[in-house]
């Protein structure tokens, strides 16, 4: 499992940067649907549901609001919708986020 996550530097002024937490997991069930929640550790939780590709790879990024604020992001995988089971797999980013600028920002 690979966890990573993305700051876009002033993308929302008013509320704080956004994040984009990516997913990554190999080996789960081909064509199967899974849900990774995210859990960032100063922002509330939030949920995204993909379909694993044939050879059992799942992909999703989560968008997080204001998501600046955090610094780990743990993220647990669940086979099908919702996260009221056990998690199949879980890790966190294991880096600090990598941080966007918009093309108005580059050499200021």
């Amino acid at each position: 499992m690979d966890v990573k996550c993305t700051v876009y530097n002033h993308s929302d002024d008013v509320n704080g940067d956004n994040v984009d937490v990516r997913t990554l997991v190999m080996g789960l069930k081909g064509n199967s649907e899974y849900t990774a929640q995210v859990i960032p550790d100063h922002n509330p939780a939030t949920t995204v549901t993909s379909k694993t590709d044939s050879e059992g790879i799942f992909w999703a990024v989560a968008k997080i609001p204001n998501g600046e604020k955090s610094i780990l992001f743990k993220v647990n995988v669940y086979e099908g919708k919702g996260n009221d089971k056990r998690p199949v797999v879980s890790g966190d980013d294991d880096a600090p986020c990598y941080v966007i600028l918009f093309p108005s920002q580059i050499g200021k």
